[in-house]
């Protein structure tokens, strides 16, 4: 596939014509050793390029990185790797805010490129590559992000690519689950090993955000082992190191209440799942919970409120293939079965070819 192909597919033609001849031009910057530079692009090279100041009508976050990556070609000599690898960054973010991956992570590698020796920007690529689902190339970023912050004595990014490793690993042992329980179980393993490497990084170097991810990812794997204790303990070390106010807030406190199910604690786990619902806009946790809701009013024998959550569930599904709309299959075939509402089983059955087998039964089921 012809390099950074991604930004030509994802954007409107002429923003990705300007943002991939940018790209193009940072990456064959980055490939030329820094003494051969100056005479790097024809004197004639800038005129041809898309005029930013009024020729493009560009997203305003666009216009400052643009804007600098513009010198590469102009001063291609003088401009220096971190300014030209934040601008990229910059980029990155901007593309990820759209929801364009392919360009998000073209251009934090070229970030990764034309700083080399910088451990930060390694571990962006890895962390875009793990949010796209692409984890074997994930996996070769974050390595080089390690080894480049053990050198660089940058323990934040050390710390911080150990939990990303950690997060590909458990989704490896999501993937692997189905089909091979040892192999599954290796994964774990290794999650809670990459997790408690940034744990003990944390505790030493005082990283309260490394240490906060660490222990919600050491919850997670507890869930999946078992470990129901352990992912409680974890589960509030890591919302007393997140604070307050942090994003990955909320997606703990949804972590939180699968806790809660799994532990059987369905009376309690309902009023938290309703203000969930009301409080999110994202068709995927509003499924996630809804199911979960229905699966918590059918344990504790409230049927109404099973009938509405159900019903409300199965309509955001609408035919949507995604883990979320597999897990929540599993809450409602389960909700179904324990109000023995053998038309809804019917219905789940119907959608998914048998009815889903619960991976983790709560102990009250």
């Amino acid at each position: 596939m012809l390099e950074g192909m991604f930004v030509l597919e994802e954007l409107p033609p002429d923003l990705a014509l300007a943002l991939w001849t940018a790209f193009r031009d940072v990456m064959l910057w980055a490939g030329t050793p820094e003494e051969r530079r100056a005479g790097l692009f024809s004197p004639g090279a800038e005129a041809r390029r898309p005029r930013i100041d009024g020729e493009l009508r560009l997203p305003p976050a666009l216009i400052p990185p643009l804007t600098t990556l513009a010198t590469v070609v102009s001063h291609p000599g003088q401009v220096g790797e971190q300014v030209v690898s934040l601008s990229c960054l910059d980029v990155a973010r901007w593309a990820r805010e759209q929801r364009a991956m392919g360009t998000a992570v073209s251009f934090a590698q070229a970030a990764a490129l034309a700083w080399p020796d910088a451990p930060g920007p390694a571990l962006e690529v890895g962390r875009l590559l793990v949010e796209w689902g692409r984890l074997p190339r994930a996996e070769t970023w974050l390595r080089r992000a390690i080894g480049l912050a053990r050198r660089a004595r940058d323990w934040e990014s050390y710390g911080g690519a150990y939990v990303a490793l950690g997060e590909i690993y458990l989704r490896f042992a999501g993937r692997a689950a189905a089909r091979d329980a040892t192999q599954a179980a290796r994964r774990l393993e290794g999650a809670a090993r990459f997790y408690e490497m940034a744990s003990r990084v944390s505790r030493r170097h005082r990283l309260r955000q490394v240490r906060a991810q660490a222990m919600h990812g050491l919850m997670r794997v507890g869930m999946e082992t078992g470990q129901l204790e352990q992912a409680e303990r974890c589960a509030h070390l890591a919302r007393r190191a997140y604070g307050r106010v942090h994003p990955r807030l909320p997606e703990l406190e949804f972590d939180m209440t699968r806790l809660m199910m799994r532990r059987g604690e369905h009376e309690r786990a309902i009023p938290v799942l309703q203000r969930q619902i009301d409080m999110t806009a994202d068709p995927d946790r509003r499924l996630a919970c809804g199911a979960m809701l229905a699966r918590a009013a059918a344990e504790v024998g409230d049927r109404p409120l099973y009938e509405r959550s159900w019903s409300a569930a199965w309509a955001l599904l609408d035919g949507r293939r995604s883990p979320a709309a597999a897990d929540a299959l599993v809450h409602l075939g389960r909700a179904a079965v324990r109000t023995t509402d053998w038309l809804r089983v019917q219905q789940v059955v119907r959608a998914f070819g048998e009815l889903p087998p619960d991976p983790s039964p709560s102990p009250a089921a």
